[in-house]
């Protein structure tokens, strides 16, 4: 056994100092063994929630300052971090390990705010959105705070305000987007569509690192039940705040239609996320051949997908549902380890599944078929999702992109802002096309560094590479619609995106942000399921990947033109 080592802690933060220390509000006294990092330390004592990079050194957000004992930096610090934040004792917490007592100060973090989009853009006559405008509206755009507060302290004002509902069941829904990076939770009336109220927050899993990479390695770690517990209590915060939202006036009891608990959930997230809602083993989706342990549609009753067992995660507050509340779960299937819940349910709702939804009956439904124009949907985040499809047959694949539409290392800039900054850093002959910073680190005032620009360029070509593997196995057909999913999507500026070759330059004026598609499928999954007007046997006899069926699923890394395409499409031109 290692040796123990004092650490004394000094908190910007002297509420919490005064909380956790009592009379010496100043500094915190913890002992480690000398082998083990001061993230996990910190981490154990709750001081610190962790990093958004699984502890690579990646994310610089659990940066510590030595005030006495600094060991000497590693690589990664020194790669991280610049000369003089070392020598003044800067050091990540997630890789560094003293030998010896030491103080260090835990800055205070001032996060930015997160705009989590919760609503859809219709996307043409055809489909009906319930009437919702074209432009979002600031009251549909829900935002939450990387610490969480706000929206955690409306959740517990809720739950501590709510009583107990009826057991019947109320002509309500509650959808759920299960994002990597954000959950976002609408109550939605089963008829209408219209958004009785909705809840907001980032994922708590988080901590555990931004990708789905680092939360299977922690889950491997021994995490599982963790990371479960956190959704989980997530949900839970959530369904309170409904419960409480649906409680009513005396008058209005007397109408059923505002009685009872939900009718359903539906839950719509990517496969490794699912996986680690429903408490199952993802080492397989970290490693090759990437088998998922089940992509089919799963129902459940609530009770049995809240059955935690006794305790709650550390720092967490334990919640529970009225055991009235039972009612049934569905969460979305997937096609694939790499395309799952979440994509389906945007496919859905944009009615690009083939063989689902029929446009017209008898001869005029044969030429509306031969009519039918070549949709292409893009969701970019950490990892990039794509489908294609001509209405009779679909492709689908997907990417890993990195940390560059997310923020990536630069936390002063959203992905978004970093797409606009080198578009516009190009124009003005400051960045080449192999993209080269020209300006010296004084010149540049917009926060951009040569890594961002790198992690952009990769992400920009892994993506393109995949549009256009997708488009030249479809045919090379002529796309007539292109949607981009997700709050990235949304928020992208095309003409940005088109400068730097993220989007071919072909596609202009064919390219429409489409909104927060999962959550709006997810709604919709919920609500046809329920009604029967969809069946899951009709659902997975669509979604089944076959030699001879209308599906395919594509790996990119075994298409031998991947690499190519990935080489030709780094650097930043329009093409």
């Amino acid at each position: 056994m290692s040796e123990k080592i004092k650490i004394t802690i000094v908190m910007d933060d002297e509420k919490l100092n005064r909380e956790n220390q009592g009379e010496k509000s100043d500094t915190i006294i913890l002992t480690q063994e000398s082998s083990m990092t001061v993230m996990s330390v910190l981490r154990e004592s709750g001081l610190l929630s962790g990093s958004f990079c699984g502890g690579r050194g990646d994310c610089g957000r659990c940066i510590v300052q030595f005030l006495e004992g600094a060991p000497l930096p590693t690589g990664i610090e020194r790669s991280r971090l610049e000369p003089e934040e070392l020598r003044q004792g800067f050091r990540l917490a997630c890789v560094t390990r003293p030998k010896t007592d030491c103080v260090i100060r835990i800055p205070e973090k001032t996060e930015r705010e997160i705009s989590i989009v919760t609503e859809m853009n219709p996307v043409s006559e055809n489909i009906d959105l319930n009437g919702r405008q074209n432009k979002l509206s600031e009251k549909q755009i829900s935002f939450a705070m990387k610490t969480d507060d706000k929206s955690v302290g409306a959740a517990k004002k809720a739950i501590k305000n709510a009583s107990v509902i009826s057991p019947k069941r109320a002509d309500v829904m509650i959808a759920v987007d299960l994002g990597t990076t954000t959950i976002a939770m609408q109550l939605r009336d089963m008829v209408t569509g219209e958004v009785r109220d909705t809840y907001c927050e980032l994922n708590p899993q988080r901590t555990y690192g931004t990708d789905v990479l680092s939360r299977i390695q922690a889950s491997c770690d021994g995490h599982r039940e963790e990371l479960r517990k956190l959704v989980c209590e997530t949900l839970l915060r959530g369904l309170r705040q409904f419960s409480a939202r649906m409680e009513t006036s005396e008058a209005e009891k007397a109408d059923a239609e505002h009685e009872g608990c939900p009718a359903c959930m539906c839950i719509a997230g990517n496969t490794t996320m699912e996986h680690l809602l429903l408490g199952y083993d993802v080492s397989p989706l970290g490693r090759s051949p990437f088998i998922p342990v089940e992509i089919g549609l799963q129902e459940m009753m609530s009770s049995k997908l809240f059955a935690m067992s006794k305790g709650t995660v550390k720092g967490t507050e334990a919640t529970t549902i009225p055991i009235e509340w039972d009612f049934p779960v569905y969460i979305a299937p997937g096609i694939s380890a790499f395309v799952g819940g979440d994509i389906v349910a945007g496919l859905y709702t944009l009615q690009m599944l083939p063989g689902i939804f029929v446009p017209c009956q008898g001869k005029e439904e044969t030429e509306a078929a031969k009519q039918e124009p070549v949709k292409l949907l893009i969701d970019l985040g950490t990892n990039g999702e794509m489908a294609i499809t001509d209405g009779k047959r679909m492709l689908v694949t997907a990417t890993a992109a990195g940390p560059a539409f997310e923020g990536g290392r630069n936390s002063a800039l959203i992905g978004t802002d970093r797409i606009v900054l080198t578009a516009e850093l190009l124009r003005q002959g400051k960045l080449d096309e192999t993209g080269f910073l020209t300006e010296t680190e004084n010149e540049n005032k917009c926060y951009l560094k040569q890594e961002d620009i790198r992690d952009l360029q990769m992400a920009k070509a892994a993506i393109r590479a995949g549009v256009e593997i997708l488009w030249e196995k479809m045919g090379r057909p002529e796309i007539g619609m292109v949607y981009l999913a997700g709050g990235f999507g949304y928020y992208l500026d095309v003409e940005a995106a088109l400068a730097i070759g993220l989007l071919p330059e072909h596609l202009r004026g064919r390219i429409q942000a489409v909104g927060n598609t999962a959550l709006e499928g997810a709604y919709r999954l919920g609500r046809d399921l329920t009604e029967g007007i969809l069946t899951k046997s009709r659902l997975e006899e669509v979604l089944a990947v076959t030699e001879s069926g209308s599906l395919h699923a594509v790996n990119l890394a075994k298409q031998g033109g991947f690499e190519r395409l990935y080489i030709k499409y780094m650097n930043l031109e329009k093409n």
